[in-house]
């Protein structure tokens, strides 16, 4: 069958070409979007240590110096931190708030980035995330031990001399390790050594980023102390909250209960966003929610233009075959083995396109003219991408070649031999 399906398209290979080339420069096209699909749904599979489901961040703002309701203290910036903490204070007693944490640019989704060198020693300093919260970060955001346990064991870790690092900082400072607890790690900044009070699971920026090297370091309260009312102000408020509320509703009633409570010195309450309104807002801010919208527009379009160009070539090419088509129903070929022929001639051509197709794409993949920030090239992103492409080619070559099969194979044969 296959030996005969070859001689067929050889026969017509000029009509072939044509096809040929439309499906060579398809295949490409539709492999550098799958490609690009792969990727963030592979580092989207790769879970992360975070859980925002029911977290919420609550933002203060400061009056302004210039503003006349603006209060000076004689006692200088410690009053500053002493309203800061009682606010603190006054949103754990909300009875909606499960849990309370401070961070410093640390909390998921976040659009801002601090490194810190670190390692056994200094001759191997790896760059790492650096990470600066409280104890409770841990329960509000639940983050677990990589081994498994619950998130009271990681705050209960974060101590003044004691750190929290990621799966894989564990994984690169010592990797013969299976449990780097109690080791000791040197803090490139400030030439000290922290002990590992425990190791966390997979850290990431967001959800199509790479698996990060991350150092969780403890902001207390003597740092706080030290801080002005806008270095204040600035960190970052995190909230969770009893599971099952409406994250609108929770939002405008905690607003509306605590905005007087929370307006003490030269603070008030700015605003309250969940979590999740903040990661879509990060992935509208990096270009992350344009660039899939582009692209399933894109292979959308480029699909449609597959099925219109597809149905249209078999359409015609099955029209002036139609007294082949005859002739093999009156010598005894079955309606279903002419669909089968004409099916299998646009399997078998998008089979032979894909060869060359594909070692193009090889080399495109080796030359690392697709993207790499999001994962490497690696055996397993090549080959899935070209195996996703290749059946989406034959799927659509089964759907555009099917209807015209169909009606060439229910025609009479003796009208198309009387017409011969």
């Amino acid at each position: 069958m296959i030996q005969h399906l070859f001689k067929l398209i050889w026969k017509q290979r000029r009509q072939n070409a044509w096809i040929a080339a439309e499906l060579f420069l398809v295949f490409m096209l539709l492999w550098y979007i799958m490609d690009y699909f792969i990727t963030i749904g592979y580092t989207a599979s790769i879970e992360n240590a975070y859980h925002i489901e029911d977290t919420y961040q609550v933002q203060l703002a400061t009056v302004p110096a210039s503003s006349p309701k603006y209060i000076h203290y004689e006692e200088g910036e410690q009053i500053a931190a002493e309203q800061y903490l009682s606010i603190i204070e006054r949103i754990r007693q909300y009875p909606q708030v499960e849990a309370v944490c401070l961070s410093n640019m640390s909390v998921p989704y976040c659009p801002s980035y601090r490194n810190l060198p670190m390692g056994p020693d200094t001759t191997s300093l790896k760059n790492c995330q650096y990470l600066q919260v409280t104890p409770s970060y841990f329960e509000v955001f639940r983050i677990e031990p990589m081994n498994g346990g619950e998130p009271s064991s990681l705050k209960d870790a974060l101590t003044e001399k004691s750190i929290v690092i990621s799966r894989l900082m564990a994984e690169k400072v010592f990797p013969k390790e299976q449990n780097p607890k109690g080791k000791s790690v040197l803090c490139g900044g400030n030439d000290e050594f922290y002990q590992i009070g425990g190791v966390c699971g997979a850290v990431k920026r967001d959800d199509y980023s790479r698996e990060e090297r991350a150092n969780y370091f403890l902001l207390s309260n003597s740092d706080i102390v030290d801080w002005g009312e806008m270095a204040l102000a600035d960190l970052e408020i995190s909230i969770r909250v009893k599971p099952g509320l409406n994250k609108h509703n929770f939002i405008e009633s905690f607003q509306k209960d605590m905005r007087e409570q929370l307006n003490t010195g030269n603070f008030v309450l700015y605003k309250v966003s969940s979590f999740e309104d903040l990661r879509d807002t990060l992935y509208l801010t990096n270009g992350v929610t344009d660039a899939i919208r582009y692209r399933i527009a894109f292979m959308a379009f480029l699909i449609f233009n597959i099925f219109l160009g597809i149905i249209g070539t078999f359409w015609f090419r099955n029209e002036y075959r139609k007294p082949e088509i005859g002739l093999r129903i009156a010598i005894g070929s079955t309606r279903r083995q002419i669909l089968q022929m004409m099916i299998g001639e646009g399997w078998l051509l998008v089979s032979l396109v894909g060869i060359p197709a594909a070692i193009i794409c090889i080399n495109i993949a080796k030359m690392e003219f697709i993207g790499t920030n999001i994962m490497p090239v690696t055996f397993f992103r090549i080959f899935a991408s070209l195996i996703s492409t290749y059946l989406i080619m034959v799927v659509f070559i089964t759907l555009g070649a099917w209807y015209p099969a169909y009606l060439s194979s229910r025609i009479a044969p003796a009208d198309t031999l009387r017409s011969e």
